[in-house]
């Protein structure tokens, strides 16, 4: 099966993970060829001429304290519906984690659902770092206050003023691993077909935020919060929680994730309003590194595939 086959990508993941972002291409062809980090890397398994079994790696950069990590984000891991058991997915992950490696890639990490873990530790090597946390918050002030609101339109990402203000979101000092965000990477995650993201701006912080709604009540996404220049924390994320707020007509936000420069003070959702848990995975690839000793210190929404 031709990697390039977008098409028959489309229709497998459609078919065993049903969303509207499969209703046409503009959203692979957005994931697997537009990352300015460079293509997916992506494996195939076919039946009968039939696309039954697909895995992809999506290049991200990372950093800790010792400096840049070379990376992917593991996604799309999908077997078709009646040819499980049959050892696809076993093959063709050993083979995507070997292509990854081979081109210098250090560290995997994945956000998948609570059936997909067992086989991910145990079969595969990766290790379980435990549940994403989610919370939620609500306003606690609902003044303007020093915050810019923009919407993040393909006009607003294209200019010279986007640039300016993301230059220095990754120059803050870390102490664990976090997504190594760029301006250029920025522009990519933030263009995604069918989103609608929204960009706060305080002289502390940058925020992201998107809107949602769960069993009938709108909320506001707090997808990024990222300390401008150098800034080190606690910073507050309240003046963007209210801003994002107001923008989604929304009495509460919802985060996902941890942050170890940004407080977003809230609760654990009720039932009601919590997303499907996700968990998170690490896997390091080269020989040396220790994988048990890799500790997530920033990693949010706008860090993987949600939203």
């Amino acid at each position: 099966m031709p990697p390039h086959d977008l098409d028959a990508t489309n229709e497998l993941l459609n078919a065993e993970l049903p969303d509207a972002r499969y209703d046409d291409l503009r959203y692979l062809r957005w994931l697997y060829e537009e990352n300015p980090l460079g293509p997916a890397y992506q494996q195939f398994a076919d039946e009968d001429d039939k696309l039954v079994c697909h895995y992809a790696l999506i290049p991200q950069n990372y950093r800790d304290e010792s400096g840049p990590i070379p990376g992917a984000y593991s996604l799309h891991a999908v077997t078709r519906t009646g040819t499980q058991r049959q050892g696809y997915f076993m093959t063709i992950a050993r083979d995507i984690y070997a292509e990854a490696t081979g081109d210098g890639r250090r560290l995997l990490t994945a956000l998948p659902n609570e059936k997909s873990v067992g086989v991910g530790v145990k079969h595969l090597g990766w290790r379980l770092i435990g549940r994403m946390p989610v919370r939620l918050g609500v306003p606690t002030r609902w003044r303007r206050g020093d915050v810019e609101t923009l919407d993040c339109t393909p006009e607003l990402l294209a200019t010279d003023r986007f640039a300016t203000l993301t230059a220095d979101v990754d120059e803050h000092p870390v102490t664990g691993v976090t997504n190594s965000w760029t301006t250029e990477s920025l522009r990519w995650r933030l263009s995604r077909p069918g989103a609608d993201y929204v960009m706060h701006v305080t002289p502390e912080l940058i925020g992201f935020s998107t809107r949602t709604v769960q069993r009938g009540i709108p909320a506001a996404v707090i997808m990024k919060l990222l300390p401008r220049g150098n800034r080190v924390g606690p910073i507050s994320a309240r003046d963007v929680v209210a801003a994002a707020c107001r923008r989604h007509r929304a009495a509460v936000a919802i985060h996902g994730g941890v942050n170890e420069h940004v407080v977003f003070r809230g609760v654990e959702p009720p039932k009601r309003l919590r997303p499907s848990p996700l968990f998170w995975l690490v896997q390091t690839l080269q020989e040396g590194d220790d994988q048990d000793a890799v500790r997530i210190s920033t990693y949010e929404f706008l860090d993987v595939d949600a939203f």
